[in-house]
Formats: C-alpha cells, sequence, structure tokens
C-alpha cells in the first residue's frame, strides 16, 4: 500500500542506527526526503552514505547534533528547510535513554542531562518544526522505552523523563489537531539493536535469546518491524489517531509472569 508519503519531508533523531536508522530507511523507502542527525559526525556520516546509495544523495541529509543542545536542534530544522523545501511534515524524536543509576546515584548533574537529552530535546523540536509543519499539516512521533509501563531498578531518570515526554505529547496533540497534526508516542520493548547490545555486555547473565524467550512472541523485536508502524502512524492515512501512547514490545507489556495449567479432568 501506498502510504503517501511521496516527497514529504522528515526530521529523525538517532538515525545513524539502530530504531532510527530503521525509521529513516523505511520513510525513504516510501520515497521521503529525510534529515538524520545524532552526536557522532562518522557514524552519522557512514548512515547518511549507506542510505544515498540506496536512494539518491538527494533524498538524504545527514548531519552532526547534539539532542540537548538547542542551538543544534535550531540547525537541523534550519538545514532542513534549506535542503528540502519550506516543508517539513515528519518529526520523530528518538534518542538512547539515560544512564542506569539506582535514585540514590542521580546526581542534579545526571537528572540535569537526562532532561536535556529526552525532554527538551523533545520541547525544542516541536517547537523549532510546528512553525513549518502547521500550513500543510504532519505528523510528530516520540520514541521512548517501554520501562515507563513496566519500571525496574535502575531505570528511575529513565521513568521520569519519558512519563513527562508522553504527558507533554498527549497535550500538545489536544493543541495541534487543528492543524491536521498528529502526535503519538511509541514505548518500545527489546529490539535488536547496537543499544541492547551494549547493556546485554554490562549483564553477561542476559543474553537476546534469554529476553526473548520472556516475550509473549517469543523473540526480541526487528528494528524494521518498529519503523513498518512508524511509517504508518506518521503517513496521512492515520490522520485520525493522536494523542497515543502505545507499546511496541512484543507482548511484555501484557505479562511475561509464570504459565499455570488448569486441572484436568476426566470427562
Amino acid at each position: 500500500m501506498d502510504l503517501g508519503l511521496t516527497a514529504k519531508v522528515a526530521i529523525v533523531g538517532g538515525g545513524s542506527d539502530g530504531l532510527g536508522f530503521a525509521i529513516a530507511d523505511r520513510l525513504l523507502r516510501e520515497g521521503a526526503f529525510v534529515t538524520i542527525f545524532a552526536r557522532r559526525a562518522e557514524k552519522v556520516s557512514a548512515a547518511a552514505e549507506e542510505l544515498a546509495r540506496k536512494y539518491g544523495e538527494e533524498k538524504v541529509l545527514g548531519l552532526a547534533a547534539d539532542c540537548s543542545d538547542a542551538a543544534d536542534i535550531d540547525r537541523v530544522t534550519a538545514s532542513t528547510v534549506d535542503r528540502f523545501g519550506p516543508a517539513v511534515h515528519v518529526l520523530v524524536t528518538n534518542d538512547g535513554g539515560p544512564p542506569i543509576r539506582r535514585i540514590a546515584e542521580l546526581t542534579d548533574d545526571i537528572w540535569e542531562q537526562a532532561l536535556a537529552r529526552h525532554f527538551f530535546y523533545v520541547v525544542r523540536s516541536v517547537r523549532a518544526t510546528l512553525p513549518y509543519m502547521t500550513a500543510e499539516g504532519g505528523s510528530i512521533l516520540n520514541v521512548v522505552s517501554g520501562v515507563v509501563q513496566r519500571p525496574a531498578v535502575g531505570m528511575a531518570a529513565s521513568v521520569a523523563v519519558w512519563s513527562a515526554v508522553i504527558g507533554y505529547a498527549k497535550t500538545l496533540a489536544l493543541e495541534v489537531g487543528k492543524h491536521d497534526i498528529t502526535v503519538n508516542t511509541l514505548m518500545s520493548g527489546y529490539f535488536d539493536t547496537a543499544l541492547l547490545g551494549k547493556t546485554i555486555e554490562r549483564q553477561p547473565e542476559l543474553s537476546k535469546e534469554r529476553l526473548g524467550s520472556g516475550l509473549p512472541m517469543g523473540r526480541i523485536g526487528e528494528p524494521y518491524e518498529f519503523a513498518n508502524l512508524v511509517a504508518t502512524l506518521v503517513s496521512p492515512h492515520s490522520r485520525f489517531i493522536t494523542g497515543v501512547a502505545a507499546p511496541v514490545d512484543g507482548g511484555s507489556s501484557i505479562g511475561m509472569g509464570a504459565s499455570f495449567d488448569s486441572p484436568r479432568t476426566s470427562v
């Protein structure tokens, strides 16, 4: 099905790898023009070159930018408009997560960094992008961690900042709906990304297979599966879906507890 994204302009944060790269690839496959950005210049350049080889240099813009820096966020938006035209139709905010620390270890500096990189990143991206989105309508899609639904020890900063993003996004949806702009949030579960690989390296008792075995689907997800849903949600076909905060986690938000067989009775 044609999603109606041909010639639409999109900005994808954290687009150098993982879910962000998969989302950028999927939008490009639908015919969109896409800006990707991330902090590490060499990774962004390599990702942009790979996407350009597949879809054409004229379709891709790769920028090194820090999502916690307000000036960088403004520069990404301005560069996108300069390169692709006067409108931005899709904004995807996406960037890793705060460091894993127990609550007693969370200093003010860590909290401030978490807020800047994950909450104010969303606020600033929206503020920079909305003026280029209201004329034609569009979609804002925030990627957060599913830990907001299932808090875990060491994840207090993640739960706090992602919960703030969800609340902000729902309120934003109320304000911009009249401009034909949708605002949704997807809460990601376990996906086969470099970020998950780093987590497993720090905790040798974990493995992709072990994590996947506890999910109703029996496996962790592939980034392209997440990207397929994003492309659908930001397309014109989903213009009546807004204010949603939905898990994409292979069913882990349903439950991962023990199984109990019912007593067998003879008939």
